[in-house]
């Protein structure tokens, strides 16, 4: 089964941070889990929608094999500009949750990010819109 997930921001930054919380909302429900310990997350990608999709991977990875969930998170890096070189766009981010604890989490197992990309580009006027579709 598929479920699509969107987030919108008034920046990228903000956007990834809101899909990403939506992914994990998916899984856990966010009220049920406490800011307890936090997991470092970083992704690059060669483009705005690789880099989207990166940080999904990431995230889902995270939550399915370091069995964390999360209810927040602060962007730390955001460098949307390949550098020169062709070097890539990167995120590092820090994600505040906790592990998970079967006794107060119903988990609905997500297994993979299938598709990401920008609804609306962020070179635009107006905010950034993003999806993703998870297969769970």
């Amino acid at each position: 089964m598929t479920v699509e997930i969107s987030a919108t921001g008034d920046t990228l930054p903000e956007a990834f941070v809101r899909i990403a919380l939506a992914l994990f909302a998916t899984a856990v429900d966010p009220d049920t889990v406490e800011d307890a310990d936090v997991r470092e997350v970083r992704a690059h990608g060669s483009g705005a929608p690789a880099l989207l999709r990166a940080w999904l991977q990431e995230c889902l990875y995270v939550h399915e094999v370091e069995g964390f969930t999360c209810r927040g998170i602060e962007m730390v890096v955001f460098d949307a500009a390949p550098g020169a070189g062709g070097e890539k766009m990167r995120l590092h981010a820090i994600l505040a949750g906790e592990e998970i604890d079967p006794a107060r989490h119903r988990v609905r197992p997500i297994r993979n990010v299938l598709t990401a990309d920008l609804v609306h580009d962020p070179a635009g006027p107006g905010p950034v819109s993003v999806r993703a579709t998870l297969d769970v």
